[in-house]
């Protein structure tokens, strides 16, 4: 009784811990994103705090509705952003396991991108501006090209873990060590990049700084939105960057996670996972100042790819696995 009393204080002290880390964090690694990329244009760009100053701003006014908004615009901010912060508690970043490791696998998480997707997407349509729906429109198209394809690249981590649970396919792999990096797992990584991108609406598929009405995507959602609704779906947004690089590292790069909650153990997770989420911030920033936006045609054959790639990793796995 005595142990189980003290692992569920442990899992208390590392939700706590994870959330405040990941919510900090989040609005620190968009403007470090922006910083970089505005770097590599030969710009000055905005402080690294701007994102969090842009919060505290935001959260301190009041929301100015439109006259069709209804119920759903109300409530589609709260919902995005704690189907985030509930993704952000089951996905490993400190430790091999998330906080609430046993509680959801990955489906769960993937099935909780999807609910803040259609809160959000119903709340532009619930607004009534014709932006609202053509970003509503585009980005669910995007998403339904996406999911397979990340569905498919996390049952390539799951089938050799031999199981769905991301803290199993995380300890999976820090007991594999440099042997996880198969054919097979390293096609899986390869198409969640591709998704990951599409996810966060970076380039080549969005400008997540755009507001050109007839090109941007996930910003054309959020043109009705205001005050503390405004802050609440912009941190939503932020907290899904950090989440997929987390999970992007619990599966297929583990290394560095604590094994032990420890504070010794948990200090190392904590400045490996760090590493890794800027790793994940610089490189988004490269693809956002080196590369040009697709035209929305030519989508389906960029987030196809990610597709083709996992199905190429499954079948690489269980040819390898027979």
């Amino acid at each position: 009784m005595d142990a189980q009393l003290g692992d569920a204080a442990a899992m208390v002290v590392l939700a706590i811990l994870q959330l405040i880390v990941l919510v900090a964090v989040a609005p620190l690694l968009a403007g470090t994103i922006r910083r970089t990329k505005a770097r590599l244009q030969g710009r000055r760009g905005v402080p690294l705090l701007q994102p969090w100053l842009d919060l505290i701003k935001w959260w301190s006014k009041a929301p100015l509705n439109g006259g069709p908004a209804g119920i759903a615009s109300r409530l589609a901010p709260p919902i995005a952003l704690g189907a985030m912060l509930i993704a952000a508690l089951l996905v490993p970043f400190l430790a091999w396991r998330g906080p609430l490791n046993g509680w959801g696998d990955l489906l769960v998480v993937v099935g909780l991108f999807a609910l803040a997707r259609f809160a959000i997407a119903l709340a532009a349509l619930d607004a009534g501006g014709a932006f609202g729906g053509m970003g509503a429109s585009r980005d669910v198209a995007i998403a339904a090209l996406a999911e397979p394809g990340l569905v498919f690249a996390l049952v390539i981590a799951a089938l050799a873990a031999g199981s769905t649970d991301l803290g199993a396919i995380s300890w999976f792999g820090l007991r594999a060590g440099i042997g996880l990096l198969t054919p097979a797992h390293l096609l899986g990584a390869a198409a969640f990049a591709v998704v990951a991108v599409a996810e966060t609406g970076h380039y080549p598929v969005d400008n997540p700084d755009t507001h050109l009405e007839l090109t941007m995507i996930h910003e054309g959602m959020l043109l009705e939105a205001s005050g503390r609704p405004l802050a609440m779906l912009m941190l939503g947004a932020q907290l899904k960057v950090v989440i997929l690089a987390s999970l992007f590292a619990a599966v297929f790069f583990p290394f560095g996670a604590a094994t032990e909650l420890t504070p010794a153990a948990l200090a190392i997770g904590l400045v490996a996972g760090l590493i890794k989420l800027l790793l994940a911030g610089q490189a988004l920033a490269l693809l956002d100042a080196t590369l040009t936006k697709v035209r929305i045609l030519s989508l389906p054959d960029l987030i196809g790819t990610a597709s083709l790639l996992s199905l190429a990793g499954l079948g690489a796995h269980l040819l390898l696995a027979s």
